[in-house]
């Protein structure tokens, strides 16, 4: 089975349309699926993951330069903050 003849149902405020669990695994589609229209179609694909390759790129990045340091721009606020409890302004 490669192409199927189906309806188009509605569903609450959209339009659905079921998908025969056999099309479904021989697409290999996932839970995560792209939408595109065309003129007269819709394509249905694997959304793309917008991790991917994260890891490779970190470890690059770690290999190239070590890994970052941490920059601390607020200096003491724990003292800071026992300061003004302390000032007598309530």
């Amino acid at each position: 089975m490669n192409a199927i003849n189906t309806s188009l149902t509605t569903s609450g405020n959209s339009v659905a349309v079921r998908l025969p669990q056999d099309l479904l695994k021989m697409s290999g589609l996932t839970h995560r699926v792209r939408l595109e229209a065309r003129q007269g179609k819709i394509i249905i694909s694997k959304a793309a993951n917008p991790r991917e390759g994260w890891r490779k790129q970190i470890e690059n990045e770690i290999a190239s330069h070590g890994l970052p340091k941490a920059v601390d721009n607020y200096g003491d606020l724990h003292a800071e903050a026992e300061a003004t409890v302390a000032d007598g302004l309530e």
